[in-house]
């Protein structure tokens, strides 16, 4: 094993600061930490929201983030994306592609609202219907971030419907089993989460920046009888659509494992 130290810093956690924002923080900040912990040569630093991100990427090789809420503002998101053009890399979970919602005139709904931060993380969340079991499919299997994968699994989570905003990204993962609700259309004026074959939406995906990269995967929800505000789930779930007290989903299953693994490994150099 190697003997050089690799600086890894984390942001888990909720908005407003302190605060859950439906998500069982506390194990997602485990589960990532003990990841790391695979690797004696890692340094892992915690944060729970962007402030300040600059001076603890700044002699940092791998930053992993797990937000609902928190997003970088404009002057942290120039600091991450210099740091990846000189080589930094980003891997980043599930509500690291939300952000700041607004609520929409004469309308109870609110859409979310693209920043300068999804353009450096390189996707912007829509929505995600109830949570509830797809079929996730591996689109590229050769890549170091899928080694391991099967071609394709199924897996319970909240099936994320994320824009991918850059041509140059290569997606990894994606279904064909999310259906996009009516308002989104209303909201956004198009559903912008299909992929070009207007069939699959991507799950997961890696993207260059520079002489660093950043990758992105959209599973991990989940929640304790404190942290949930779930009020309802697919069928594929539960048939009385009663939402599970404690969700793990896909931090269960070997796959997400395999995925977290090789996410670790991409992000300290023990794979290309």
């Amino acid at each position: 094993m190697s003997t050089t130290p690799i600086r890894a810093h984390v942001i888990v956690g909720g908005f407003p600061v302190g605060q859950h924002a439906g998500h069982d923080m506390d194990f997602a900040r485990m589960r990532i930490l003990q990841a790391l912990q695979a690797g004696e040569n890692i340094h892992a630093t915690v944060s729970n929201d962007f402030t300040d991100c600059d001076k603890w990427i700044r002699d940092c090789q791998f930053l992993i983030t797990y937000v609902a809420g928190p997003f970088a503002d404009d002057e942290q998101t120039a600091n991450i994306k210099n740091w990846m053009n000189q080589g930094g890399r980003w891997l980043a979970f599930h509500g690291s592609s939300g952000g700041k919602a607004v609520r929409i005139k004469g309308s109870p709904m609110r859409r979310w609202v693209k920043t300068a931060y999804h353009e450096a993380l390189g996707s912007f969340f829509l929505t995600h219907p109830p949570i509830r079991e797809f079929t996730v499919k591996v689109s590229e299997e050769e890549h170091p971030l899928t080694a391991g994968l099967p071609a394709s699994y199924q897996t319970q989570d909240e099936p994320y419907m994320i824009e991918v905003m850059h041509e140059d990204t290569q997606v990894l993962l994606t279904t064909s089993d999310i259906k996009a609700p009516g308002y989104v259309a209303e909201i956004y004026g198009e559903d912008s989460s299909l992929l070009p074959d207007g069939k699959n939406r991507a799950l997961g995906y890696v993207r260059q920046v520079g002489q660093g990269a950043v990758a992105y995967f959209a599973a991990g929800h989940c929640h304790s009888p404190t942290t949930n505000v779930q009020v309802t789930v697919h069928t594929s779930v539960d048939p009385d659509r009663s939402v599970p007290l404690n969700f793990r989903g896909a931090w269960d299953t070997e796959p997400f494992q395999q995925l977290l693994k090789n996410g670790v490994a991409w992000g300290t150099g023990g794979l290309g």
